[in-house]
């Protein structure tokens, strides 16, 4: 492999993920890389009229989103090769009457969303990221987001010097200790209203258009690539940005004249089980797929024609052995960074592990030369789970888990290993191109 090749991929894959601090952003960011392919995007309100070749997104609830480039062939013989991913990430989330003064400081009130590894938000510099809905006399108008990109919020940790029992740490509590310092100021400044002063500046909107709004706290870091050789790359969200932009990089890079079409499912809400109208429990894929199938003589039997044509590729980060807690691995299966795509297994089918679509795969691997791992949990120690159950067991698509190596998943700053984006890449745009 090229290095050169390697830094190429993951300084834009790095620029993607600072472009989005929240779901949204990364949805909207999607979008316009899409748009520059000569994707349309198609709403679902509308009648569709799809042909052999036809590029599309749609987009479902501002943060999960769907692109497809139709194929040569008849869906139902031609069948689908997806690749799902997630575009939310752990984190923290305002609460609707957030903005709180004591003890003279003007604090946020905010709710735990999905499992951050709450310790690593403290003491960091963090900015506010959402949309807003704006309108007049109340009536809901244009949704807009607003990325405040600079250090206005901070949690701070208590020092050592004044807590009752110096040599133990503290036992975070969500409610009471992860409220976000915004500024100094009494009651009286806060009928001033000064986040939303601040969000509707970003948004160039005034306070009084403000009907509603979802604010998100994230860390200002950008991303970057260190190590002694460069072979690290540092971020937020590399779970799972990293897959949403290897499946976008795959969908650039496939045939356009591909018998079978070619889909990019990125759902929001995996890190809170899936479960809303834009998640992978929904009918989102279910609906773009059997609109595939529209216009044959019999849509209801191509469509599940074509649910049993296709295979599923559920991409999302993999753990990379940690070496201070190896012992916390399976001591057969210890994935390295830099060591190629990670197969997921679990008996209990927290992960898809369909054979066929495992050694579909495999083949897939072979023919770009790259390498493969695997992942399985200790026998003692449980684990997550992804898109892939949930997809395949509701739609019966063969499918299979996979996902780039990773150490510190579900901090505020990940790591991965800078060859494995290329290795995902050419892996999955294998998958759209294998007869």
């Amino acid at each position: 492999m090229e290095q050169q090749d390697a830094q190429s991929v993951i300084w834009d894959m790095i620029n993607y993920i600072d472009a989005s601090p929240t779901a949204t952003h990364a949805t909207v960011e999607m979008a316009q890389r899409l748009e520059a392919m000569g994707f349309k995007r198609l709403n679902e309100e509308d009648a569709w009229d799809l042909k052999p070749g036809d590029c599309f997104y749609v987009i479902r609830n501002y943060a999960g989103i769907i692109a497809a480039r139709v194929g040569a062939e008849p869906p139902e013989t031609g069948g689908c090769r997806i690749i799902g991913a997630h575009t939310d990430f752990p984190g923290l989330r305002l609460k609707p009457n957030g903005v709180y003064s004591k003890n003279g400081y003007l604090q946020l009130g905010v709710e735990v969303y999905g499992g951050p590894i709450l310790h690593t938000w403290l003491n960091r510099d963090l900015g506010l990221a959402g949309r807003i809905v704006v309108g007049e006399d109340g009536v809901p108008g244009d949704v807009m987001l607003f990325e405040i990109n600079r250090p206005v919020c901070h949690i701070p940790n208590l020092a050592p010097h004044i807590r009752v029992k110096r040599t133990e740490e503290i036992k975070l509590n969500r409610q009471d200790h992860f409220p976000p310092i915004l500024g100094l100021g009494d009651k009286q400044a806060l009928e001033e209203k000064p986040l939303l002063k601040a969000v509707a500046a970003e948004a160039g909107v005034d306070v009084d258009e403000i009907i509603s709004c979802s604010i998100e706290v994230f860390d200002l870091q950008p991303g970057t690539t260190g190590g002694m050789n460069e072979e690290f790359v540092f971020s937020r969200s590399l779970d799972n940005l990293s897959s949403c932009h290897a499946g976008l990089e795959a969908l650039k890079g496939a045939p356009t004249d591909a018998p079978f079409t070619q889909i990019i499912a990125l759902f929001d809400n995996e890190e809170i089980g899936s479960g809303t109208m834009q998640g992978a429990q929904s009918g989102f894929l279910d609906s773009v797929i059997e609109r595939l199938c529209i216009a044959t003589d019999r849509p209801r039997e191509a469509f599940h024609r074509t649910l049993a044509n296709s295979l599923l590729f559920s991409v999302d980060g993999a753990h990379a052995v940690n070496p201070n807690y190896s012992s916390s691995h399976e001591p057969r299966h210890h994935p390295m960074l830099n060591g190629g795509p990670v197969v997921k297994v679990n008996a209990n089918e927290r992960y898809t592990t369909q054979l066929e679509a495992h050694a579909h795969l495999k083949a897939c691997a072979a023919a770009v030369e790259a390498p493969l791992q695997t992942f399985v949990a200790r026998t003692d120690v449980g684990t997550g789970s992804t898109i892939g159950p949930m997809t395949s067991t509701r739609l019966g698509i063969r499918s299979v888990d996979v996902g780039s190596p990773m150490l510190s998943m579900h901090s505020s700053r990940e790591v991965g290993g800078v060859e494995d984006q290329l290795h995902m890449i050419r892996l999955l745009t294998e998958h759209f191109t294998r007869l």
